[in-house]
């Protein structure tokens, strides 16, 4: 949910699709469970800072590193 920035049903739905792709007989819980046992948990995301930070685009194209500027391949 948080890496794609999708809603709980969306994200669902994007799990049962891969299930489905992946031939997994599994099913992703209902979203409005996720929801009720969501407010239970308490996560916290920590992410190291060291040194400069490198932004990194990966796209249909391929990988691109932005620096300087400008885009280098």
């Amino acid at each position: 949910k948080r890496v794609f920035r999708l809603t709980l049903r969306a994200a669902q739905g994007f799990i049962d699709s891969i299930f489905a792709l992946m031939n997994v007989p599994l099913r992703c819980p209902d979203y409005s469970c996720v929801s009720r046992r969501a407010k239970s948990v308490n996560v916290s995301f920590k992410t190291p800072t060291r040194g400069e930070i490198a932004h990194l685009v990966i796209d249909s194209t391929g990988l691109k590193v932005f620096g300087e500027g400008e885009w280098k391949v």
